[in-house]
């Protein structure tokens, strides 16, 4: 998630911080669901925030950085992600959090408080970087890293010393699934935010590591999670993976 000013510099209408294809593919999805209470979080500018609302969701915003949003019809509340947010338990319908996870230090606590303020049979809505599209495999090749790493002197200069600012804890959809199924969701959709037309030209590598996948045991596949990993929702997947999870009634 890049944190974009822009918004605030062009008379105050709020845009994504998150990618606008991810914002455009979840209205799409929410407008498949029946209207309820909501929650935001990260709402940055409030952009998707205010969508939601004129669609007829009761929606809450919530932020490390309030100072950012910009709806005046709604109201943010200060929250970090890394500890409790500041509502009771079984308060919403549905969380949205895009591009906000890998942001965090304790990813676990994130999840488990979207449980806890979840009602029963309440669904979140989760985006964040695909990590392991064939792109970025290669990338993470040659680079070794999974994206870039801002240098100290970045941090404190254009993001204040703000960590929550850069990709601290990029997680691949494996490991992800893993926390989001160990604290009692039951994930139910995969999307990817948009078609990438260039990655058709790393077809052959994806036959390469497909075929490499099919010569693996069962063992190999169930403990590297390779049915979801070698999918075409995440190894030709776009640059961003939408999650769909439900909370147990």
């Amino acid at each position: 998630m890049t944190r974009n000013r822009d918004s605030e510099e062009r008379g105050g209408s709020p845009l994504p911080f998150a990618r606008r294809e991810t914002h455009d593919r979840v209205i799409s999805l929410m407008d498949e669901e029946q209207t309820g209470s909501l929650l935001d979080v990260p709402t940055g500018s409030g952009a998707l925030a205010e969508r939601l609302h004129k669609m007829g969701f009761q929606v809450s915003c919530c932020d490390i950085a309030p100072s950012h949003f910009l709806v005046p019809d709604l109201v943010v509340d200060s929250g970090d992600l890394n500890q409790r947010l500041p509502y009771s338990d079984d308060s919403f319908d549905y969380v949205v959090c895009l591009d906000g996870i890998e942001h965090t230090e304790n990813p676990s606590n994130a999840i488990r408080e979207f449980r806890r303020i979840l009602r029963g049979g309440g669904k979140l809505f989760l985006s964040t970087p695909n990590f392991l599209n064939i792109e970025r495999r290669l990338r993470f090749l040659l680079m070794g890293s999974h994206s870039r790493i801002p240098c100290h002197e970045d941090i404190r200069k254009i993001w204040k010393g703000d960590l929550s600012m850069a990709h601290i804890s990029p997680l691949g959809y494996p490991l992800l699934k893993f926390i989001i199924e160990n604290y009692g969701f039951r994930i139910i959709r995969l999307e990817a935010d948009r078609v990438k037309p260039r990655l058709k030209w790393f077809l052959p590598v994806v036959w390469l590591i497909r075929r490499y996948g099919a010569l693996c045991s069962r063992e190999r596949w169930k403990y590297y999670r390779l049915k979801e990993t070698l999918c075409d929702e995440i190894i030709m997947g776009g640059n961003t993976l939408i999650i769909v999870a439900e909370k147990a009634s």
